[in-house]
């Protein structure tokens, strides 16, 4: 028989291809198109220095915009969420004409974030560092939501994630007492992780043994516990002392154990809170006079010397290099 030769597609190229492409296209509506012409002629440094240094006039004017624009998204979120609510109890099938105005001014936000991470990763002498840091991601789990619901309807409320680079804030303004503090709670946090991860092991474990258990007891008298699973969401309501009420045991055994899982709830919580207190403590004694800072703020700008008005073969970073 004779052998077939394979066509071997390299999806690496043809990703790298396409990202170059968008890249391109989003250079030239930007700058040849969006931005004012007195802009057009900045060099990347410029716009690093813009973008990335909050400690200049135009770099804290710029990110006091952004946050302003973050603001009023969200507002415009929920004023959505509520026009929404009122034309369904109306029952009006057709869209009026504040659904298709509510659509417009979500997708200008949405093109202006968008517009703005391109210009952070364009100016950067290594794009990479920056999309992998903390408002890296933040900033592309911002903008991947709407884009999004263009397939799957809904998932536009989940813009509300633009909210976390409000965070931004404390860089902004130098708020260098917060930025310690958020250090101490994060290095807790962290010290305390695998502790906590074992111990929420072992209120899995209980809560399927009680659960379990409780089906034993109760599943051929009380129709609300029909399975194990059944028995494991009561376990897990009653342990947490939620209680909401929809399963309840109706043996007398039944309520004993209950009354037994409800008073071991309240000693359960105070485990977790215990951990990451004397954490805390621990790291106050470590306490050092490092600044802290969520971002990366000695993120360095393109070497390029060339401006931002040179043609796109020139502008956007190569995406093998990301």
């Amino acid at each position: 028989m004779k052998k077939t030769n394979r066509i071997k597609i390299d999806y690496r190229k043809i990703f790298y291809d396409i990202f170059n492409a968008i890249g391109v296209v989003m250079h030239r509506i930007l700058f040849d198109c969006l931005l004012p012409k007195k802009y057009r002629d900045l060099s990347k440094r410029d716009i690093h220095t813009i973008i990335f240094r909050s400690d200049t006039p135009a770099g804290k004017r710029f990110d006091i915009w952004i946050l302003v624009l973050i603001a009023a998204n969200i507002v415009l979120l929920i004023v959505d969420s509520m026009l929404v609510s009122t034309t369904m109890s109306r029952g009006i099938e057709s869209k009026p004409f504040s659904y298709w105005l509510m659509r417009v001014l979500e997708w200008g936000f949405t093109i202006i974030f968008t517009f703005e991470f391109y210009l952070r990763i364009y100016c950067l002498k290594n794009p990479r560092r920056y999309i992998f840091s903390f408002f890296g991601i933040i900033d592309i789990l911002s903008i991947f939501p709407a884009y999004l619901s263009l397939f799957i309807p809904g998932a536009q409320a989940l813009t509300v994630l633009r909210l976390l680079r409000v965070l931004r804030i404390f860089r902004i303004f130098r708020m260098r007492v917060f930025l310690n503090e958020t250090r101490f709670l994060l290095n807790a946090l962290r010290r305390s992780a695998v502790r906590i991860l074992i111990f929420m092991l072992v209120v899995v474990i209980v809560a399927v043994i009680l659960g379990t258990l409780i089906f034993a007891i109760e599943g051929d008298r009380n129709p609300s516990i029909s399975s194990i699973p059944r028995g494991i969401y009561w376990a897990i309501v009653t342990i947490t002392t939620v209680g909401y009420g929809d399963i309840a045991p109706v043996t007398s055994v039944g309520q004993l154990i209950s009354t037994i899982v409800m008073l071991l709830g309240y000693s359960i919580i105070a485990v977790p809170t215990g951990i990451i207190a004397g954490e805390t403590i621990r790291e106050g004694r470590e306490k050092k006079n490092e600044p802290f800072s969520f971002d990366n703020e000695d993120l360095e700008p393109a070497d390029e010397p060339d401006k931002a008005s040179q043609p796109a073969n020139n502008t956007p970073s190569n995406p093998s290099e990301l």
